[in-house]
């Protein structure tokens, strides 16, 4: 009785999994993302979202509506909350909202490394902090490990010189990086909420960044002293970003009132997503024979890719339009040899099936290849805060001239000089023998007549 009990509860377990699979397979294969949003039940209802504040409200709703997220929703209390069942991850966004309590339900299931490995299994976290309440610890000692460090509870941020009936206003100065956020409605924004500071993580950028004049205390009518602030000027950051080498994407927000459609898209890899379509190289007199794997030391190069970038649910070509998002390209045997801009040909297809739809744009090179042998690689390695990666690296040999390659001396210009002398040098000698021979030996005969 005891084993068939236990097979029965065996095959209940799963037939549970399997559902969990069969679920997950089901809406992987119509294209919908699943979002997980942990909230503290005791601040938010979220099954009434009347009763939340309209920026919460709003988030809730568009992941469903204008994201079109299959969402899931879950309390930081939940004994079942987790990220992983089966060591594959579950989510593939995540939304943490701020909590009453520094503890978590599940534990096991949710903790620091969890969260750490959903980054490094490509999901994307959105975090909302605020100045009244707090993160749970987990999630708090996350944020440190990426280079995040928000303010504790009861710190606000606080501007006296830009501010109106005491809420800090900010304006479109206050963004760091326009990449993510373009700017405010209507160009300020009434910020009620915290700061935190970042590290020198090259992987973090700020989005919103403190004025000059403000800063975070809990001390906001008394005296300031270094122990009652936690940032101080533009050493403060309102909005945080960070991106890893995986392209897997993080936000921090330091109020409600940050939630923003721009934010969210940026996170959720709807914005700002760029594709390599394409890469070809090739010798300048061989166009026809893409991608050698073999050059010869002062080929002529061309180097070409085409870049697409996600905008609108479609592909379209990226263009750049400013020096400093210039592509670059390195032909490289351990350190560089050559590193050249790579020039604009215009918008193009990427399709090979006779589709003309414009949706790459095409980069160019055309270099020397430097004389020396030896395993060189073309490497493109393109990282700019607020748009992902691109890194492609394509690997050749080059070879050293042939025997039958070299040139002859009468085609090397600083050649000349020698080949003369040692013409003049052998017709010299023969005026000599030609004199001894025959001019000597006249004058000797006429001498004995």
């Amino acid at each position: 009785m005891i084993q068939l009990r236990m097979i029965k509860q065996w095959a209940i377990f799963v037939a549970f999994l399997f559902g969990i699979f069969a679920n997950a397979l089901s809406a992987n294969e119509q294209g919908v993302s699943q979002a997980l949003v942990v909230y503290d039940s005791s601040l938010y209802d979220l099954n009434n979202l009347g009763s939340v504040s309209s920026e919460v409200a709003s988030l809730v709703s568009d992941l469903k509506e204008k994201h079109g997220f299959e969402l899931t929703l879950q309390s930081y209390s939940d004994e079942d909350l987790s990220l992983f069942v089966a060591d594959e991850p579950r989510y593939d966004h995540l939304i943490l909202l701020p909590s009453s309590k520094k503890a978590i339900g599940n534990k096991k299931g949710f903790n620091q490394h969890q969260l750490v490995e959903f980054i490094n299994r490509e999901g994307n976290i959105f975090v909302v902090g605020n100045d009244e309440t707090v993160l749970p610890d987990d999630v708090r000692t996350f944020l440190n490990e990426m280079g995040i460090y928000p303010a504790p509870k009861g710190f606000k941020y606080v501007d006296h010189f830009n501010s109106a009936k005491g809420i800090p206003q900010l304006t479109d100065e206050n963004i760091a990086n326009k990449k993510v956020l373009g700017q405010f409605n209507g160009g300020k924004h009434a910020y009620k909420g915290t700061g935190a500071l970042i590290s020198n993580n090259e992987n973090i950028f700020p989005i919103v960044r403190s004025s000059k004049t403000g800063f975070t205390t809990d001390e906001v009518e008394g005296t300031i002293s270094q122990e009652k602030t936690w940032t101080f000027g533009q050493q403060g950051f309102l909005a945080v970003g960070f991106q890893g080498l995986n392209n897997a994407r993080l936000t921090w927000v330091g109020s409600e009132s940050l939630i923003n459609d721009d934010l969210l898209k940026w996170t959720f890899q709807e914005r700002n997503v760029l594709k390599l379509q394409f890469v070809q190289h090739y010798k300048n007199e061989n166009p026809e024979y893409v991608d050698n794997k073999l050059y010869r030391i002062k080929d002529q190069v061309i180097y070409t890719i085409g870049v697409s970038e996600f905008a609108n649910d479609k592909w379209i070509p990226y263009e750049i339009k400013g020096e400093d998002d210039t592509l670059q390209l390195a032909f490289k045997m351990l350190d560089p040899y050559q590193r050249v801009n790579l020039q604009p040909l215009g918008p193009g297809s990427s399709k090979e099936d006779g589709d003309l739809t414009e949706d790459t744009y095409i980069y160019y090179a055309n270099f020397t290849i430097p004389d020396q042998h030896g395993i060189f690689t073309f490497e493109l390695d393109y990282k700019r805060s607020g748009l992902s990666y691109i890194v492609d690296k394509r690997v050749v040999t080059v070879r050293h001239l042939a025997n039958d390659e070299y040139k002859r001396s009468w085609d090397i210009p600083n050649s000349w000089l020698y080949v003369a002398s040692a013409a003049l040098v052998v017709l010299g000698w023969f005026l000599f023998v030609v004199n001894f021979l025959y001019v000597g030996n006249t004058d000797a005969t006429k001498k004995n007549v």
